[in-house]
């Protein structure tokens, strides 16, 4: 029984040492899906031409599921990969690790623009076709994102602690964290692709047919 919950009560352990990361992570989230809304329920040139576009779409769909995914995929699986291995990097470079939260203000901000113009176009009806479309793969991928960040900028802490302040902190520990936290979120943003591009669409098909 013990051995069971010995991964569990590590990842805790993990969460409650970078808590600070995960906390300025999250914050930098949110501050994402904010702006993305506000931006998006501001927006007074083109969002007729955007609407009319995405309804183009989404007529498309009432009528017909897309073919093949392959290229989607292959594209998905390339960009989640992209944006791993940069939050990995940019805590590599120390004082770049600004970049990871990049990353996520990205994430929040598409989300939160997706979401509140849908809802501002359509209301109810759109806040359904927003979250299908944009909710199954991103309850894998924000996840993985965020677990990503925190060990990336926990690291940068460690070196910056340990090379400028003059405070013991354990580099080595910090690394293999943050290599064994790419592994995995790597392996869960190729999950979120696949969701993205099998599940997300037949979420979307079925609240463009009946929404």
């Amino acid at each position: 029984m013990g051995r069971k919950q010995h991964p569990e009560k590590r990842a805790f352990g993990h969460i409650r040492a970078n808590a600070p990361c995960y906390a300025l992570a999250f914050v930098m989230l949110v501050a994402g899906v904010c702006t993305g809304a506000v931006y998006a329920s501001a927006m007074r040139e083109d969002s007729a031409a955007v609407f009319s576009y995405l309804e183009s779409g989404l007529s498309d769909l009432r009528r017909v599921a897309p073919g093949s995914h392959g290229s989607a995929m292959r594209a998905s699986v390339n960009a989640n990969l992209c944006s791993v291995a940069f939050v990995w990097l940019a805590g590599l470079s120390v004082l770049g690790f600004t970049g990871a939260l990049l990353i996520l203000f990205i994430r929040g901000f598409s989300i939160g623009f997706t979401v509140a113009f849908f809802v501002r176009q359509m209301g109810g009806a759109g806040a359904v076709l927003a979250l299908s479309s944009v909710l199954p793969h991103n309850l894998v991928a924000v996840p993985a994102l965020l677990a990503a960040c925190a060990t990336s900028m926990g690291f940068a802490w460690s070196v910056v602690k340990k090379s400028l302040l003059g405070i013991d902190a354990d580099v080595t520990r910090a690394l293999m964290g943050s290599v064994a936290s790419l592994i995995l979120s790597a392996v869960a943003l190729v999950f979120a692709a696949f969701v993205q591009v099998y599940v997300s669409p037949a979420f979307l098909i079925l609240a463009a047919r009946f929404g």
